[in-house]
């Protein structure tokens, strides 16, 4: 069936063969339709080639297995978002099945990003020992005007109920894109008369993200309040990051489904089928991720982050990070530790010693391999 003969088709149920799709697009749009089609792939490789240049960077210089884990999860997620949404831009027919891919993709990012500012704090103890001096307002995005929210003190149950938060929308968003496939494959998805039930789906997960990115806003209040924490990882930019990609993938989807109700979006070739709400949102999805990607290499490769807050280097002295930032679980452990053994070898330290520096050596080395295994117990723990 040709361009031409659609037209005269009201609506699809389905959309259209990836090969029909292309070429309705050149008839319909010209060399409109070949930019179209054309920028999303040259924007997918670029976002690749700067995903490939991060990951040389971090697997070169990173030393924590955790922290280097998160990082290439969370920025491979851009480039892997838009590789998925560009295949869908050509395969109109499978766009619903292909965001329930990248969904899942966002939903584990989310849960990396929470678990890099753990490991950024040393710990769970750690980060709340470090941020419970301080008050944490409630009265954040989106209930910023509920000015009668008191402000609380961190602890160990405020800081579960911001992961919980958090971590609800790692659970509810691949489930409502689960739903979405089964509606999808029964037909029940979209439809032409009354409210569609992609309406109902976009907007349970639009208030899910809503409930996701409160709590992360009390993660940043309670992490700036550390002393070095905003100087040297950037927090606010890293979380204004993952913000932006729940508002892109989660809360938008639901503006795109009320004005499709509203019939802003005409059902005309090449868009003539029932699902073009979400063909649209997708290259719209695509055309964002890649500016966010680029933002997000300049929030998450950064030296310090990957460096970590403080260094024991070969000459086996430990070397404060930038900035005076405070040191991480092993950092602290090594420093009490060594401070410790200090203390004791000058108490009974005699003059006429002349191994004293040999022995001084074997005690810190002694404390590296200590501070080692004990901090591959707290990372396992986190």
């Amino acid at each position: 069936m040709s361009c031409e003969s659609l037209s005269n088709v009201t609506c699809k149920i389905l959309a259209p063969l990836s090969q029909a799709f292309s070429a309705c697009v050149y008839e319909r749009w010209s060399y409109g339709g070949v930019v179209f089609l054309t920028v999303p792939p040259v924007l997918s490789l670029a976002l690749l080639l700067v995903y490939c240049e991060e990951v040389y960077y971090i697997l070169r210089k990173a030393d924590s297995k955790d922290l280097r884990n998160s990082l290439l999860w969370i920025l491979g997620t851009f480039p892997g978002l838009m590789i998925i949404g560009t295949v869908a831009i050509f395969i109109p027919r499978g766009v619903v099945y292909l965001s329930f891919i990248y969904g899942i993709f966002v939903a584990y990012a989310v849960y990396k990003y929470y678990y890099l500012i753990i490991v950024f704090a040393g710990g769970t103890k750690s980060f709340v020992d470090k941020s419970a001096h301080n008050d944490v307002p409630l009265n954040n995005i989106p209930c910023c005007c509920l000015v009668c929210l008191p402000k609380i003190k961190n602890s160990e149950r405020v800081t579960n109920t911001a992961k919980w938060l958090i971590l609800q929308n790692v659970i509810f968003t691949p489930f409502f894109g689960a739903l979405g496939v089964l509606l999808k494959a029964d037909s029940k998805l979209y439809s032409l008369e009354g409210i569609s039930a992609s309406v109902y789906l976009s907007v349970l997960n639009g208030a899910a993200t809503l409930v996701c990115m409160y709590g992360f806003k009390m993660m940043h209040q309670m992490t700036k309040s550390i002393h070095g924490m905003e100087e040297v990882h950037a927090i606010k930019g890293k979380t204004m990051c993952i913000q932006l990609l729940m508002v892109i993938t989660g809360f938008e989807g639901m503006i795109f489904n009320v004005l499709a109700q509203l019939d802003v979006f005409p059902c005309t070739p090449p868009l003539n089928f029932l699902s073009r709400r979400r063909a649209i949102y997708n290259y719209a999805v695509v055309i964002q991720v890649f500016f966010l990607g680029i933002l997000a290499r300049y929030h998450f490769r950064r030296k310090d982050d990957i460096q970590r807050q403080a260094i024991l280097n070969d000459s086996l002295t430990i070397t404060p990070g930038e900035n005076n930032a405070v040191f991480t679980a092993v950092d602290a452990f090594v420093e009490k530790k060594r401070s410790y053994s200090g203390t004791a070898s000058a108490a009974s330290a005699q003059p006429s010693s002349g191994n004293s520096s040999d022995q001084s050596n074997a005690n810190i080395v002694a404390i590296r391999n200590d501070a080692s295994q004990t901090y591959q117990g707290t990372s396992s723990s986190v």
